[in-house]
């Protein structure tokens, strides 16, 4: 499970916030909203990565072996991807509830 934690925390992303400074001198700041999205998406990626560490911890803590840590771990990967899609299905319907309405 140690090659896992890992694998999960080498996936991590980093900011170059240097790079994104330089870059926002010579576009009058305009960059700025491309470095914003930028440390808003890795930030979320890296949260991600945060709950599957705990998770894997958490398993492991409570008596798991490594086959069931992850098979357990899978099954709620898939659970919160299904939540992320209900959300975004539900959203669309409302929106096209006002939309039409």
């Amino acid at each position: 499970m140690n090659e896992q934690l890992f694998v999960l925390t080498s996936r991590k992303r980093t900011t170059n916030h240097v790079l994104h400074l330089l870059l926002c001198i010579p576009t009058l700041g305009v960059w700025l909203i491309v470095w914003l999205v930028v440390i808003s998406m890795n930030s979320s990626h890296n949260k991600k990565i945060d709950r599957q560490i705990d998770r894997i911890v958490q398993y492991k803590v409570d008596g798991l072996s490594d086959s069931d840590t992850f098979k357990q771990n899978e099954a709620d990967n898939a659970d919160d991807d299904a939540f992320h899609w209900k959300v975004i299905f539900a959203i669309v319907v409302v929106g096209l509830y006002f939309y039409y309405r």
